[in-house]
């Protein structure tokens, strides 16, 4: 019995660092990567293509910490506790808000 070892090679998107996100320039919409280059050469004096989903993140980030923080120490659990739930809780916003960032950029 013979074994075949097939190996593939796939071509290595390019990505671009914006804003903290890893960016495929070619899957962005025309507009959408005009303005991200747009603001890689000229700073922050320029459209943010992401502007109104990292306010709604900051916003909602400081109310859900502020409330478990509360809820969780009110109910006297341990500082340890509450430190873990943070940055589960921090961890999952991250994941929420770079996937909704990653539909904005990519939508067409």
């Amino acid at each position: 019995m013979a074994t075949l070892t097939i190996t593939m090679f796939v071509p290595k998107t390019q990505t671009t660092l914006f804003r903290g996100v890893d960016v495929e320039l070619e899957r962005c919409a025309e507009g959408t990567r005009r303005d991200i280059e747009t603001a890689l050469k000229r700073g922050t004096q320029t459209p943010n293509p992401l502007a109104d989903i990292e306010a709604l993140e900051e916003r909602t980030t400081a109310e859900a910490v502020g409330q478990l923080a509360t809820s969780m120490l009110a109910a006297g659990k341990s500082d340890e506790a509450v430190e873990d739930a943070l940055s589960s809780l921090n961890a999952h916003l991250d994941e929420h808000f770079l996937q909704r960032k990653l539909v904005r950029l990519y939508e067409r």
